[in-house]
């Protein structure tokens, strides 16, 4: 048998100057009431309680207007110049690593041609 049972929910709003506000509903199970923004809303808020206000975030406008463009054409060129000499190294690694593979595969064959000439 169903009922609806009545519950009441407490949310808690930030209000002016990181006040919380409480705002008390009561709501029926199995019913539905309001919109779907005002529903979207609610489990936004309702995600928010008992937490501190979030920081203030920096807008990406406001981040770019700290930068001068001589800094910004620095950081690019930096980035640019360490990515090459990364690429650089790392390819006279593999070099290194595939000349020393090859030395090393060569004298097994040559150590393996060497027991079959003898047998």
């Amino acid at each position: 048998m169903l009922t609806n049972v009545v519950r009441p929910q407490q949310e808690m709003l930030w209000g002016e100057g990181g006040v919380v506000q409480r705002l008390g509903k009561s709501s029926v199970e199995g019913e539905a009431d309001g919109t779907i923004s005002e529903f979207q809303e609610d489990q936004r808020l309702a995600g928010c309680a008992g937490r501190a206000p979030p920081p203030p975030r920096c807008t990406p406008a406001i981040a770019m207007a700290e930068v001068s463009e001589r800094t910004l054409q620095l950081s690019v060129l930096v980035a640019f110049a360490s990515g090459v000499l990364l690429g650089w190294q790392a390819n006279r690694l593999r070099r290194r690593y595939l000349d020393w593979r090859k030395r090393r595969l060569q004298d097994k064959l040559a150590a393996t041609q060497k027991k079959l000439d003898l047998a």
